[in-house]
């Protein structure tokens, strides 16, 4: 497999440190995160997380055997400003990946450059045929990020989660390795 080279024209995708807790617990932390942060199983996904939770899901992350979490560092100025990654749990051809951008700097096309960038490398460079991702059925700004990029909802997992009191679903989409060569012209 060949070096990869993980930057995009605006962003760098490099390894968390643990000097990067107080930026990673900045954002986190912001309300609008509530249920959208991609963080490891065994922590409540609606509560504030401390510093010391932070390191440790730096850890935690550092750890894992079969994923790989990234910050996304902004070329320009060095700022942290959200994370991505992928895991391949039994089977590395099907990886689920996930992009999670600061409130800061969503809507300004850099989880698109990085989540294309992540999906070059899985098709171009791995035995991925299939990347997919599960996203609440609430998170409608997802769903739409999602079906930008070409993923397709392929799934629902009734009541999968709780908020605010009531059930909702959790959605399933995926892109497959002919879809995405044919959306950008190498097929």
């Amino acid at each position: 497999m060949p070096t990869m080279h993980f930057e995009t024209d605006r962003a760098r995708l490099r390894a968390l440190e643990k000097s990067d807790a107080t930026a990673l617990q900045s954002y986190l932390n912001e309300p609008s995160m509530i249920g959208r942060r991609h963080i490891p199983w065994g922590l409540r996904d609606v509560a504030p997380l401390s510093v010391t939770q932070v390191d440790g899901i730096i850890e935690s992350w550092a750890k894992e055997k079969k994923s790989i979490t990234l910050g996304i560092e902004l070329r320009e100025t060095g700022d942290l400003v959200g994370h991505v990654g992928w895991h391949w749990g039994w089977d590395t051809h099907c990886p689920g990946a996930w992009v999670v951008v600061a409130p800061s700097h969503q809507r300004s096309r850099i989880g698109s450059e990085v989540l294309t960038h992540l999906l070059e490398h899985l098709f171009l460079d791995t035995p991925a045929h299939n990347v997919n991702g599960w996203l609440a059925g609430w998170n409608e700004p997802g769903l739409a990020f999602a079906e930008s990029l070409g993923f397709t909802v392929t799934g629902r997992v009734p009541r999968g989660g709780i908020r605010g009191g009531a059930f909702f679903d959790e959605v399933i989409v995926d892109i497959l390795k002919p879809e995405w060569l044919a959306a950008k012209g190498r097929s």
